[in-house]
């Protein structure tokens, strides 16, 4: 990690500019020009620098014509843990400048040092959010290891946990490069954290282009409640976002089987078009969810081929708003809008397409598996 890159470093200029009104250089450990006021010396070679690089003290330079690629000024180390790392200089006559030139080297070694500290944090960030995404994908390869590098990281494993995982409405689909959409989406993924306050054993990382996650330690019964009421007051803020939430799990094969329920309910959150979804409130669905889309496929083909045909469309949903209604033709009806007979009608229909009667529970439950089948797809 370069301690002083050329960003930096004209980030620091840029900032001394509103502070002294004088050209201001910021060398590199080999004398070149990496950041300046005038950007045309970007890139030269600094005489001066490269000898305060060697004496490790002040250089003043008097005339621009005493020092290669110099101008008169005071040029100073720059000292980070006691390591010279660069040099900064101040165009000027140095006994003039002398007291802003302190202060200017001052602020540029603390700027120098949040900069440091900026970049460490942005590391350890990636290497947590890197190393949750080997934990829910179960990527270990020794567990020992693994655990190792949690304690590393100051990751709690063996807690309970419940997993939630969010997902932005239309992201991927705006026009913007991937920078912005990535910005937007931590953005987000901020306000979210501060509105269900993040513990300091809660993690919250991105998962995918469109999606991160919360790995909740030991949350309350209340928790999914305020999660509905984070998304609600995002989505007066004309965000749209999805939640699946895992069951609160033990341990670190726990977490994992609770982030694999939360992918379970924020599908069925999007095909709901509900903003939250718990594990915990699904029912066959969950099951459904687990069957091979080969095994489904092959189902619906067997036994209810008529459901693929458009031409039966009304029939196949005239039987889902039946079974939707418990079975009852009254209800049901109503629902449709049509007469009880003309219901009637259509589930005998259905029977004779497929030899299966909608109003026997033994053919219901088929038709319901159907249904949910495709409904999957």
């Amino acid at each position: 990690m370069a301690l002083l890159s050329e960003t930096i470093a004209q980030q620091i200029v840029l900032e001394m500019e509103k502070i002294i009104e004088r050209n201001i250089n910021i060398m590199n450990e080999t004398g070149v020009i990496i950041a300046s006021k005038d950007t045309e010396r970007i890139g030269n070679f600094h005489e001066g620098a490269l000898k305060v690089i060697q004496e490790g003290e002040p250089v003043p330079i008097y005339s621009d014509l005493s020092h290669q690629g110099s101008k008169a000024g005071m040029n100073m180390p720059i000292f980070f843990k006691g390591a010279l790392i660069g040099v900064i200089g101040i165009t000027g006559d140095p006994d003039e400048i002398s007291d802003y030139a302190k202060i200017i080297h001052k602020m540029t070694e603390v700027m120098v040092k949040e900069a440091y500290v900026s970049q460490e944090l942005e590391l350890e960030k990636s290497v947590r959010e890197r190393f949750v995404h080997e934990w829910m994908r179960r990527q270990w390869s020794n567990r020992s290891d693994f655990l190792l590098r949690a304690k590393t990281l100051q990751i709690e494993m063996a807690t309970s946990r419940q997993v939630l995982l969010f997902e932005l409405v239309h992201l991927k689909e705006k026009q913007d490069s991937e920078l912005a959409r990535q910005e937007r989406l931590r953005s987000i993924m901020k306000e979210v954290g501060d509105m269900l306050g993040i513990g300091p054993h809660d993690i919250l990382v991105l998962w995918q282009s469109n999606q991160f996650v919360l790995l909740k330690q030991e949350p309350s019964a209340s928790y999914p409640s305020q999660v509905k009421e984070c998304l609600r007051r995002l989505c007066n803020n004309q965000i749209g976002i999805h939640c699946g939430i895992g069951r609160q799990q033990h341990d670190m094969d726990g977490a994992v089987k609770s982030f694999e329920e939360a992918q379970q309910a924020l599908f069925f959150a999007r095909q709901k078009q509900q903003s939250v979804v718990a594990f915990n409130d699904l029912g066959i669905e969950s099951i459904v969810y687990q069957i091979p889309e080969a095994v489904k496929n092959d189902f619906v083909e067997r036994f209810f081929p008529v459901f693929h045909d458009t031409k039966h469309r009304q029939l196949v949903e005239s039987v889902k708003v039946f079974l939707e209604h418990g079975q009852s033709i009254a209800s049901a009806s109503d629902a449709l809008f049509i007469h009880k007979n003309t219901l009637q009608y259509r589930l005998k229909k259905m029977e004779q397409l497929t030899g299966f009667d909608p109003r026997k529970f033994q053919d219901a439950a088929l038709y319901w598996l159907a249904l949910a089948f495709l409904e999957k797809q």
